[in-house]
């Protein structure tokens, strides 16, 4: 009887394939990151390089620049900006074929959800332009949410290591995204 139950768990076992065994992440999972808009300076015409298929909700409300940054970030907006939070994000290299503006919306994630997972947050603000501090943050990318006009919008950003060559960074950077 043993040998019958520890062969059908083998047969059991060997039975499933990796698609069966591997989960995807969520398309809307708050911490994740499928690409970036990178941009280097402020001005609003500027076209930003796309790497990935970026899971964000701009609307043309806001951009981030520079993206990716080391010391500081700032956040332009259409109107002012009354709350920003930057959450810990993952970058996977998954649905690279979804359009996110069909599924992305304002409602998405609760302000709450998105404050007990955020590493920085500025409360209270009252700008259109706002310089963000992220020097003591660790290198990764992060979801940056910024409430605008009672709505929250988010863009990804990826912030450099201090003492790294930027250059090398960037090139990890790109060739992960191709």
């Amino acid at each position: 009887m043993k040998k019958i139950l520890f062969i059908l768990i083998l047969i059991m076992a060997l039975s499933c394939n990796n698609d069966e065994t591997e989960t995807q992440t969520n398309k809307t999972a708050l911490s994740l990151v499928t690409g970036v808009n990178f941009r280097e300076t402020g001005d609003p015409n500027e076209i930003p390089r796309q790497l990935g298929n970026p899971n964000v909700l701009v609307n043309n409300k806001l951009f981030l620049y520079p993206d990716p940054a080391i010391e500081t970030v700032y956040i332009s907006a259409q109107e002012n900006v009354t709350d920003v939070w930057l959450v810990p994000a993952n970058p996977e290299k998954i649905h690279q074929e979804v359009n996110f503006n069909s599924i992305l919306n304002t409602n998405l994630y609760s302000e709450q959800s998105i404050i007990s997972s955020s590493n920085l947050s500025l409360s209270g603000q009252s700008s259109k332009s706002i310089g963000i501090n992220i020097g003591n943050l660790p290198k990764g990318y992060y979801k940056v949410f910024v409430k605008i006009g009672g709505e929250i919008y988010w863009d990804n950003l990826y912030k450099y290591e201090n003492q790294g060559n930027n250059e090398e960074q960037f090139n990890a950077i790109s060739n992960f995204w191709k």
